[in-house]
């Protein structure tokens, strides 16, 4: 997705040069000045999962240096994290590959030099984010870091920690775990920490299908009038505001899920005794993973459904969705911050 979209920009930054009768440049560097142009803009989500879905082998860094380095002059631990673990997944990935597979010596092919790469690439990133996390005081990323230096610098993974639920996390055992540890958490914090240690008690199998779950029960949400719903909410909702939404509405269990999916309005109100935003989810299994196996959780693949139904605008939304604003009596005062 993004990366398609970057693609069109730099050839519209290219055409917009044409036209002001500058010279052509070079792929790369239209590549730099787009990059610049996001990084300005604070389109940090994008860019990374731009430079997520072009595969990692080190000839990248130059190209990510300055989103880098912005992200920690400001202080963005959270979008720094996401940005190195991302690319560290690659790297964890063709090391554990090549010297599963490929790491020994034959009389015709010597595949320890390949793990031995792959092994100081992944090494040099840790490090570099270890370097990052420093400067940002994110202690416990340290310690984490710590850990997988030592994995890859003995070449030796870690064994799970003991797994002492078997069930399968189906869709049913999903919402089951979303119940249980809803009813018995004072808050949608205390949810999210009684909930990963209970998922860390399944397998990373699980822990993996878990994930796909909410992946699927996330894209079910992506329509426009659920967008609606979350605008009259929160007085106002962009774009990364509508994902953590639809994240804490899966949160709440099944039946809020379900009101909110068929827009229920007379069932609505009585789900939302909280601020309805949950970022937390998006990185909960990757973390419980984690912590279970000591290793980077791979990307878990779902097919993106594009937002459904009909689009409105902010100064209409009275009037297409009379009884939600009814319910949710006040008046929108957010500017309008992006929606479209």
């Amino acid at each position: 997705m993004s990366y398609g979209k970057f693609l069109d920009e730099s050839g519209d930054l290219n055409e917009w040069r044409k036209k002001i009768n500058l010279p052509d440049q070079h792929y790369e560097k239209t590549f730099a000045d787009l990059r610049d142009i996001w990084i300005k803009d604070n389109r940090y989500s994008e860019l990374i999962a731009f430079i997520h879905e072009n595969w990692d082998s080190g000839q990248w860094d130059e190209f990510f240096e300055p989103l880098e380095k912005h992200l920690i002059e400001n202080k963005l631990e959270k979008e720094f994290i996401k940005f190195w673990k991302g690319i560290l997944r690659h790297r964890f990935s063709s090391l554990w590959d090549w010297n599963k597979e490929f790491g020994r010596k034959t009389e015709y092919w010597d595949g320890s030099k390949k793990t031995f790469e792959c092994q100081k690439l992944t090494l040099e990133g840790l490090y570099r984010f270890k370097q990052g996390l420093v400067e940002l005081g994110a202690e416990q990323e340290i310690q984490k870091t710590n850990e997988l230096i030592k994995t890859v610098d003995k070449l030796e993974k870690p064994k799970p920690k003991r797994t002492t639920d078997k069930r399968k996390i189906d869709e049913n055992v999903f919402w089951e775990l979303i119940k249980l540890n809803r009813e018995k958490s004072e808050d949608k914090f205390d949810f999210i920490e009684n909930l990963s240690n209970q998922l860390e008690e399944f397998k990373p199998t699980e822990i993996k299908r878990f994930e796909r779950t909410f992946l699927s029960k996330y894209n079910e949400l992506n329509r426009w009038e659920i967008w609606a719903l979350a605008y009259i909410v929160r007085r106002g909702c962009g774009d990364d505001a509508f994902d953590y939404f639809k994240a804490w509405v899966i949160s709440k269990g099944q039946e809020a899920f379900e009101d909110v999916k068929n827009l229920k309005v007379s069932e609505l109100k009585k789900h939302f005794d909280e601020d309805p935003q949950l970022e937390e989810m998006f990185s909960l299994a990757e973390n419980v993973y984690e912590n279970k196996t000591g290793e980077l959780m791979s990307p878990v693949r779902v097919k993106k459904q594009k937002l459904t139904g009909k689009q409105w605008e902010e100064e209409s939304l009275e009037k297409d969705f009379p009884e939600i604003w009814k319910i949710f009596e006040h008046k929108i005062t957010a500017p309008n911050i992006g929606y479209k």
